[in-house]
This record gives C-alpha cells, sequence and structure tokens, in this order.
C-alpha cells in the first residue's frame, strides 16, 4: 500500500531502479515488525493468561479479553522502526541518503527523500504490525471462546 501511495503521488517512478530498493525496503521492514509482534503476541498471552482468564470469565468476548494485548504487541512491533527515525540525520546518515549526497545531490533533496522513506518505513511496520496482531490474535482460542497456550 505505501509502494503504491509513493508511485501514484509521484514521489517515485514506476522504473527498476527505484521500485527495487523501496520494495526491499518495504519487505524487510514488514518482516521484522511482524515477527517482534508475533513474538510480543506470543510473550504477553502466556504472561497475562490470568487476566485473559478472568475477563472471559466475566462475559468478555475474545477481542475484548485481548485487546491490551493487542495494543501492546502493535506498540513493541512498532518500537524498532521508531527508535531508528529518531536517530537520523543526527547520529546516523543511512545509505540512501549518504549515496545520494556522495553522487553530487543537493543535501537537502537527498534529505527529502530519506525523510519519505523514513515516513514509508514506520507506516509499513504500523500497517504490518496491525495487521498480523489483529488476525493472530484469534488464534490463541478455540472455537468456544476459551484460551489455549
Amino acid at each position: 500500500m505505501s509502494l503504491l501511495i509513493l508511485v501514484f503521488s509521484g514521489v517515485i517512478d514506476w522504473s527498476p531502479s527505484q521500485i527495487v530498493p523501496i520494495t526491499g525496503m518495504i519487505a524487510s521492514n514488514a518482516m521484522t515488525a511482524i515477527g517482534v509482534t508475533y513474538r510480543s503476541l506470543n510473550s504477553k498471552f502466556t504472561d497475562q493468561r490470568q487476566q485473559v482468564l478472568e475477563k472471559l470469565a466475566l462475559g468478555a468476548n475474545k477481542k475484548q479479553a485481548s485487546m491490551s494485548i493487542v495494543r501492546e504487541s502493535v506498540k513493541t512491533g512498532m518500537a524498532p522502526s521508531i527508535d531508528r527515525t529518531k536517530t537520523v540525520g543526527l547520529v546516523s546518515l543511512p545509505g540512501m541518503m549518504s549515496g545520494l549526497i556522495f553522487a553530487g545531490i543537493d543535501p537537502v533533496q537527498a534529505i527529502r527523500y530519506q525523510i519519505v522513506v523514513m515516513f514509508m518505513l514506520i507506516s509499513v511496520t504500523a500497517i504490518s504490525s496491525f495487521i498480523a496482531s489483529y488476525m493472530a490474535y484469534r488464534e490463541f482460542y478455540n472455537n468456544r471462546s476459551q484460551l489455549i497456550i
């Protein structure tokens, strides 16, 4: 989705020299976010088993009993991208921005491209973490809405 927005808004061209690296960045960040989100879901359902069972006993459905865990897992999945974004330009100079500057592009233009890339990566991690957690939390329950761990 982020790739389509970038192409249709005219930020990047539909050419292999731009699509291939951007797609690689999107895929790697999404995979990292999903892995961290799944690990967080698994550990939080294990650690907070008693709280989830209490919510279910008081009449909550699967979604209501799981929402606090899902929210925390999404935050955990997004944390690496947000932390990386905090340091860009101040502590670290990413490869794309450095490469553009070394190639002779105006540094302001290189910084603009890097800002677009960082926003793209944050949106990708947010979208992938949301989708992964909202699709996965149901797997911790059986068909009778009982928690299985």
